[in-house]
């Protein structure tokens, strides 16, 4: 997977027509539009669920309607055809996600920050310890993806699929992993990688053909491997070899 997030630059239904009423001046045009924005997020966080659980071909109106508990008028109200729900929905996940992304690139330049620029640069004596502690990140962030976030994650692959086949939803995909790469070489020029750019890129393939395998339940992809993936990438940015790290 705000206007500073690429992946979002789209506003999931902007310039949708809105009602006589929604256009009343004062409080009680302030309340309509805010009940109106509350159930069309609703109808899009069901299309979401509706997508992990039953694929692109399971989005239906009437279908998106039952899980988000509305009448079926209101999904043809707020979204022109079945596709604009599909790409808003996509627009949402990929909103939501970004954010929880940046998060996680904002928690790991808040370690950078308490180590001193001269043990960043490759070769540093604290370089292995740095490495562990950035594992142990990454690590916890993995397993929250697959736990906490499966769903999202489903739903994830789902849209990235049907980005091969519909145009505006690979914009929307192109933009959400662009927004990882970006978070990713900014990391990796402060730990003084030589080439931030192809490493960002390397490791977003990386984890999202693990996140591929894990949904899939790919045998090789056990908890404890899935560890030692994580490891391994971290060490390969960071140029640490593993004889290198101190034992726990």
């Amino acid at each position: 997977m705000s206007s500073n997030n690429p992946a979002v630059s789209d506003n999931p239904g902007a310039n949708k027509p809105i009602s006589n009423n929604n256009r009343a001046p004062g409080r009680g045009g302030r309340t309509t539009r805010a009940k109106s924005e509350i159930r069309r997020h609703a109808i899009l966080k069901a299309t979401i669920r509706v997508a992990a659980k039953d694929g692109i071909k399971g989005i239906k109106h009437r279908s998106v309607a039952r899980e988000a508990g509305v009448p079926l008028a209101a999904t043809t109200y707020y979204f022109r055809d079945i596709n604009e729900l599909i790409s808003d929905a996509f627009m949402l996940y990929a909103k939501e996600a970004g954010a929880e992304l940046k998060a996680f690139h904002d928690t790991l330049n808040l370690v950078l920050d308490g180590v001193p620029a001269e043990q960043l640069r490759r070769g540093a004596e604290f370089r292995p310890e740095l490495c562990q502690r950035l594992t142990d990140f990454a690590r916890a962030w993995m397993q929250e993806q697959f736990t906490r976030r499966r769903e999202q994650v489903l739903a994830e692959q789902v849209f990235l699929m049907e980005a091969l086949r519909d145009g505006r939803l690979a914009r929307v995909a192109r933009r959400y992993r662009q927004s990882w790469i970006d978070g990713l070489e900014q990391l990796l020029v402060r730990l003084d990688s030589p080439c931030p750019r192809q490493d960002g890129t390397l490791i977003v393939n990386v984890v999202l053909g693990m996140s591929y395998d894990l949904l899939l339940e790919v045998p090789g992809t056990e908890a404890e491997v899935l560890s030692a993936s994580v490891a391994r990438i971290v060490q390969l940015a960071l140029g640490v070899e593993p004889e290198d790290l101190r034992a726990p």
